[in-house]
């Protein structure tokens, strides 16, 4: 198997970028979590992650949402969604 070289290759990326283009929810929800500064959007995001495992969201979503935790893929999504 290849390893991912970049973010955009990242399957959970895809996902979260899919997800928030077609749901104006999510989206909003994630572009206010991924514009805090580090410390807060983990805090955000954990929380978030609790609230939709609650909610019977699909694995692969939870999964995408968990890779968010991970910095350089934040800040590279923030750069797509405003």
């Amino acid at each position: 198997m290849k390893p991912k070289n970049t973010v955009s290759e990242n399957d959970a990326f895809v996902t979260l970028m899919r997800v928030a283009q077609e749901n104006p929810d999510i989206r909003q929800t994630l572009a206010g979590i991924l514009h805090q500064p580090p410390f807060h959007r983990k805090s955000l995001l954990n929380t978030l992650i609790k609230e939709i495992k609650l909610k019977g969201a699909p694995a692969d979503f939870v999964s995408a949402i968990n890779e968010l935790l991970n910095d350089d893929v934040a800040e590279k999504l923030a750069e797509f969604i405003p």
